[in-house]
């Protein structure tokens, strides 16, 4: 089996065969690979119990994790050093964009994957090009970062269409050095993306995994992403009358309310606060936590949160 046959493939994710079948649609042939990245968050040290002793000379606060949730690329090669990409999230914007000599101008949501790729074939890995479809399947309001994983899938997928046609393919580790120095970022999500075990956190540095472990050495701890609904539709992109006041009202309450339900602690996905917080809770609490938090929220006068399970996830992966 590989790439060209995922369209077909009844037992396949129902995301992956569209994408295959979008980007044979698009480019007229079959994708050489599809890969998957999954979004990464951080995981607050108060959420961490206390593992062997570190022997650095400070202590680590900082640790990572992928969800299982993904961002997913389909590639195929080209030798004209040339990127032809296009997104199931902006349909009526595709680019043709030069990977060599002057840069030309990308739209908004392919800059990024532009500037890594570009820098990849500066370092001499796939300067021949790539046709790229994208699909990243959460929203925005979610509050899992995206920019990191897409980068990291576009890198992997245009690095491994190229492998073995003259072109050099870096390991994970120099990829991760390649990103960091193309692209700001977090360094720690793109360690997520790349080199996460699942059921496990990452060190900020990458040096270190550590099990997902509850507070109190029960088993089967669960994290659910809670994400705050502006409109009663859940239409994220309109103002349905909450303002940010109302819902940061919301989230505070609801966080105070999961937490007398049950749940070990609530902290912020990314580096900022937003309109989401990750909860670390007993697995026979979860439902108990889900209600405490939906009532909090009727009660501030706000849509319904959306609350999503995330389970922690193994790094990105080659799917055919």
């Amino acid at each position: 089996m590989n790439a060209g046959d995922l369209a077909y493939r009844t037992t396949a994710d129902p995301l992956l065969r569209l994408l295959s079948h979008g980007f044979a649609t698009a480019y007229h042939r079959p994708p050489d690979a599809v890969w998957r990245a999954p979004y990464a968050f951080r995981v607050a040290a108060a959420a961490v119990p206390p593992g062997p002793p570190h022997t650095g000379t400070a202590p680590r606060t900082d640790w990572f994790a992928a969800a299982g949730h993904y961002v997913d690329v389909a590639v195929a090669p080209r030798a004209d050093g040339m990127l032809r990409c296009g997104s199931f999230n902006h349909p009526a914007e595709t680019a043709e964009l030069p990977l060599t000599g002057p840069a030309a101008r990308a739209p908004g949501w392919a800059a990024r994957p532009y500037t890594v790729l570009r820098a990849l074939a500066a370092a001499g890995c796939g300067r021949g090009g790539a046709d790229l479809q994208l699909n990243a399947p959460l929203p925005e309001a979610v509050g899992l970062p995206v920019a990191e994983p897409l980068e990291c899938a576009v890198a992997l997928a245009v690095a491994g269409a190229h492998a073995g046609r003259g072109g050099c393919l870096p390991d994970r580790a120099q990829l991760a050095r390649l990103l960091g120095a193309a692209a700001p970022g977090d360094d720690g999500l793109r360690r997520a993306v790349l080199f996460a075990r699942s059921g496990h956190l990452l060190a900020a540095d990458g040096s270190t995994h550590q099990p997902l472990r509850a507070p109190d050495g029960s088993p089967d701890p669960r994290l659910l992403l809670l994400t705050a609904r502006l409109t009663t539709d859940g239409d994220a992109g309109a103002d349905g009358g909450a303002t940010p006041a109302s819902v940061a009202t919301g989230l505070a309450t609801a966080v105070r309310e999961a937490l007398r339900a049950g749940a070990w602690s609530a902290w912020w996905p990314g580096a900022r606060p937003g309109r989401s917080v990750l909860l670390l809770v007993p697995g026979d609490r979860r439902a108990a936590v889900r209600t405490a938090a939906a009532d909090a929220f009727r009660r501030c006068g706000l849509p319904v949160p959306r609350i999503l399970r995330i389970a922690t996830a193994d790094a990105a992966r080659r799917e055919d």
